[in-house]
């Protein structure tokens, strides 16, 4: 699986890649560099960690449930800028009581901003968990613009 080490304005990022498509996106402390990634594969990437296009065109592969697959596809539609709650994914992916499931999806979503799981917030408009903390959550919103109270509810 070709890896590799590159800096974006979230910090240093460790890309994983399957068959020219991306599979993993996970912050790291290790030395830039790596295995060889065709640049056309690469800039889309970069640019959507560094906040300049929503990353809706990259390719990715993910491993996980038919529900987890059917909820990270969904928030690929978030528009930038926008959020949904859990439980709105939830009746999107035709389960309306799945709220818990959907969390559950969005804390397994291993290529994270490309999927935006950062643009899903609880009902009462709370930030909720990511994987990278809340306080990374309120940095990806706000760089979209989104408005989040000093409190951490989206406005």
């Amino acid at each position: 699986m070709p890896r590799i080490v590159v800096e974006t304005t979230l910090g240093r990022m460790a890309l994983s890649f399957e068959a020219e498509r991306l599979i993993r996106v996970e912050w790291t402390d290790e030395s830039l560099g790596g295995d060889s990634i065709p640049q056309a594969l690469l800039d889309p990437v970069i640019s959507c960690l560094n906040g300049t296009t929503d990353g809706r065109d990259i390719p990715v592969s993910m491993t996980g449930s038919p529900f987890q697959q059917q909820v990270w596809a969904a928030m690929r539609e978030i528009p930038v800028g926008e959020v949904r709650t859990y439980s709105e994914l939830a009746k999107i992916c035709g389960n309306a009581r799945a709220t818990r499931a959907v969390a559950n999806a969005c804390g397994a979503n291993p290529c994270a901003v490309v999927v935006p799981c950062h643009r899903v917030v609880r009902r009462d408009g709370g930030l909720g968990g990511f994987f990278w903390g809340t306080a990374v959550k309120r940095t990806l919103l706000e760089r979209e613009g989104v408005r989040i109270s000093a409190d951490d509810k989206v406005l």
